[in-house]
């Protein structure tokens, strides 16, 4: 394909630009022809307009050499710079309208109420740490344990149904109150024992205050009487069954408040809950044949 050749040495070749520059008297290109629709047309009588003549691109000039232009001025033609003299830094901020004198409030006393409480909270902070002080020296040094509450033995001496359904009965603990602690001594102030069959009060019972020494028990005879307490079906039928197997199962609850002395001048006091699963043989000779005690706090 014919690629008519480009007059114009902006849009030329690198190569043809450059040899065209540095061969200024070299022979000139031969003009470009145009295409035929840009041709113009013959003049005809007919028609007053003027033919349209086409302007052809005129040769290419020599370049000239142009000279490095520089962009900042000559030393020379510049006046020598000239520092402003420098302000001091307060003179930036001087406001037109002067500060009023600042005035420092005078110490104030403090008051002799606010002594007197300060005073009593370092006093009471003082009091509360030698407290705590001497009650861990106190306890590591008797070492207090729980006392415990147990069932020696037991009794059967009755049990019948009234109607088939009346509960009555007969039966004597002997409880054992033990103080398993060497240093310290144990008051029982409050006690009270009940008794259940299946989860159901049969018989309760208040025990006298009674005191324990060192590493020391106490036993009591409680007496458990049961009188027409109603049974359902089911306790009934319980009843009934472990009568016939001669193994008959009860169950005490107690709740003890207790009282200890440490070294003979702190006293404190607690509750205790004993809780006692114990089986007896029939009656009227029934005797105690299993138990299982816990005493908590």
């Amino acid at each position: 394909m014919f690629h008519p050749r480009e007059t114009n040495p902006h849009f030329q070749p690198r190569t043809q630009r450059y040899a065209q520059l540095h061969d200024p008297h070299g022979p000139n290109p031969p003009a470009p022809q145009l295409p035929q629709r840009f041709r113009p047309s013959p003049p005809s009588s007919s028609s007053s307009i003027p033919p349209v003549v086409p302007v052809l691109p005129s040769q290419p000039r020599e370049p000239t050499a142009r000279l490095p232009i520089s962009t900042s001025p000559p030393s020379s033609s510049l006046p020598p710079r000239v520092t402003p003299p420098s302000r001091p830094p307060s003179a930036t901020h001087l406001s037109r309208y002067p500060s009023p004198p600042l005035r420092v409030p005078p110490p104030k006393k403090t008051k002799r109420l606010t002594w007197l409480v300060a005073i009593c909270c370092v006093l009471l902070w003082i009091v509360v740490i030698l407290g705590g002080l001497i009650l861990l020296i106190v306890y590591l040094a008797y070492r207090p344990r729980y006392p415990k509450f147990d069932i020696a033995s037991a009794s059967l001496n009755a049990v019948y149904l009234d109607l088939g359904y009346l509960f009555n009965g007969d039966l004597t603990l002997l409880a054992n109150f033990t103080n398993p602690n060497k240093r310290v001594n144990v008051e029982f102030r409050y006690m009270v024992i009940n008794l259940y069959f299946e989860g159901t009060l049969i018989a309760a019972r208040y025990v006298e205050p009674l005191s324990v020494s060192r590493r020391g028990y106490e036993l009591r005879d409680v007496h458990m009487v049961s009188s027409q307490v109603p049974f359902s079906r089911r306790h009934v039928a319980r009843l009934n069954e472990q009568m016939r197997t001669g193994r008959i199962m009860f169950e005490t609850k107690s709740f003890l408040r207790t009282t200890s002395t440490l070294g003979g001048f702190f006293r404190y006091s607690y509750w205790l809950h004993g809780h006692c699963k114990f089986v007896v043989s029939g009656p009227p000779s029934g005797i105690l044949v299993a138990k299982n005690c816990v005493t908590k706090r």
